[in-house]
């Protein structure tokens, strides 16, 4: 420590000295008029003449007093005060390493780890529905590398994530799966390909497949979760770009001309083994406007998507058994009285497809998501047999649905502006975004059947004041060809944070 501190003390010095002298002499010189300035010159010139004919040899007397002085800290470090600052260094690093086994996790391979989580208020006008906050919803999110490759960028990553939500707050795997890329991902002007394997989304549409934190709604549209198109499957999915186009002016802003997606799944939903020998099929094709990023036209997609499966159709068959007995009161002379009830499962498999089209522009600050699906499901109506004898028989058909949704926004504020993200400022500064919207939702479970077309128009509010953090407000106004009693209005306020 002593080597330090004379090192210190000695620059300090070196520092002062030079302003203290030029102080001094600045200040020992009065100021003068030029004559008095030019006779004092030839004065000095006299003397400097005279002192060089006599043999002597003029000092400084600043320079005279300074080498006079001796800093009294001025003394040679000891091998004591190597030791010493050896003893402290040593003791730092065992502290570092104390804290670091004791306070930080490790692993075997790198680990990224996330979530994000809710808290919802809920005032409906259904009586079935209780007025308060309702129970918070939890994602959690682990992903990391288990081969980099450092020329290519053919990595090997994982993703396992998990959510805990609804009245009973289970713990539930979302998704556990493995990816590569086919493709070299180190050049930015060559094309992607990823294989991913394992629990994942199905890559359909916008609204499915839309992280939490970029849907501007509270509840997801009606036909993600009526045509679980929402859930996760287990399966393969390839997923890649063509002609990507760069805007060397924002870094890693990169727009592919086409991106492309196709899977093969179970079909019977998450954690969950297939329920029949067949595989379901999904593909989606996105056509983006390969332009720069101040370009108007940035964010501008169209895309079509497509599922093709099989499901198996359910339904109950009721056998009863029934003899007459006497009655005891007559009329009737007799009266049928039950005497066995039995419950089969009727099964029957067929197609299960879903089509579907989209169009947004997501930009700043306005912007719109619309986007069509229409569905095909299996239906088996229920069978009753009575005495040996069918009553009510058992029939199959497919069961078309269809829905839409739109959605207008518009953004006050620079938090989806990159040039303003990007700002380096003192603090936990984050532009902040209020973002205003509308969005009319339709599903229509069954084109063949009447009375059962639901309409919700959501006035929504967004307040985006935090990196990984808003507040939502959203007021739905339910209509359409359901019953009365079903046309329950309701608002939702939600605070959504990331972490």
């Amino acid at each position: 420590m002593k080597v330090v501190k004379v090192a210190s003390l000695l620059l300090l010095g070196l520092v002062l000295l030079a302003p203290a002298s030029w102080s001094a002499e600045s200040a020992a010189v009065p100021e003068n008029t030029d004559e008095q300035a030019v006779s004092e010159e030839k004065k000095d010139d006299a003397l400097k003449s005279s002192d060089q004919a006599s043999g002597v040899e003029t000092s400084d007397p600043s320079t005279a007093s300074a080498a006079t002085e001796k800093d009294p800290d001025d003394e040679p470090v000891t091998q004591g005060d190597l030791n010493g600052l050896r003893t402290e260094l040593e003791t730092l690093r065992d502290q570092f390493q104390t804290n670091y086994d004791q306070k930080t996790a490790t692993t075997s391979r790198s680990l990224k780890f996330g979530g994000s989580a809710t808290t919802k208020f809920v005032v409906s006008d259904d009586p079935a529905v209780k007025e308060g906050f309702g129970t918070p919803s939890l994602n959690l999110k682990f992903s990391g590398n288990l081969r980099k490759d450092y020329e290519d960028g053919k990595n090997v990553d994982y993703v396992f994530g998990t959510n805990a939500g609804g009245s009973d707050l289970t713990l539930r795997i979302q998704d556990a799966y493995l990816s590569y890329s086919i493709l070299p991902s180190n050049d930015v002007t060559k094309p992607y390909l990823y294989v991913y394997v394992g629990q994942q989304k199905k890559i359909f549409g916008l609204e499915a497949t839309a992280s939490e934190e970029y849907k501007p709604t509270i509840n997801g549209a009606q036909f993600t979760k009526a045509l679980s198109l929402d859930e996760r499957d287990i399966g393969l999915v390839l997923s890649g770009d063509l002609f990507p186009h760069n805007d060397y002016g924002f870094s890693k802003y990169r727009v592919p001309a086409i991106a492309y997606s196709i899977g093969v799944v179970n079909g019977s939903g998450p954690n969950k083994a297939d329920d029949n020998d067949n595989k379901d099929v999904f593909a989606r094709v996105a056509f983006n406007a390969p332009v720069d990023y101040n370009d108007f036209l940035r964010g501008l997609t169209l895309g079509v998507s497509g599922y093709w499966g099989v499901k198996t159709a359910t339904a109950t068959r009721t056998s009863t058994t029934t003899v007459n007995v006497p009655n005891a009161t007559p009329p009737p002379a007799t009266i049928s009285v039950t005497t066995n009830t039995t419950d089969t499962t009727l099964s029957q498999k067929g197609d299960k497809n879903r089509y579907g089209g989209d169009l947004s522009y997501v930009n700043t600050p306005v912007g719109f998501t619309l986007e069509y699906v229409r569905g095909e499901d299996p239906s088996l109506s229920k069978e009753k047999i009575k005495n040996g004898t069918i009553t009510t028989p058992s029939t199959f058909r497919s069961v078309k649905s269809e829905g839409i949704t739109f959605t207008l926004f518009y953004n006050f504020g620079e938090q989806f502006q990159k040039s303003y993200k990007e700002q380096t400022r003192y603090g936990d500064w984050y532009p902040q975004t209020i973002q205003p919207f509308l969005r009319f939702d339709r599903f229509d479970p069954d084109l063949d059947a009447e009375d059962d077309r639901k309409d919700i128009y959501t006035i929504g509010f967004n307040w985006f004041f935090a990196p990984t953090t808003k507040l939502q407000l959203n007021y739905n106004i339910v209509s359409g060809q359901i019953p009365k009693a079903q046309k329950n209005n309701e608002f939702l306020a939600q605070f959504q944070y990331g972490f």
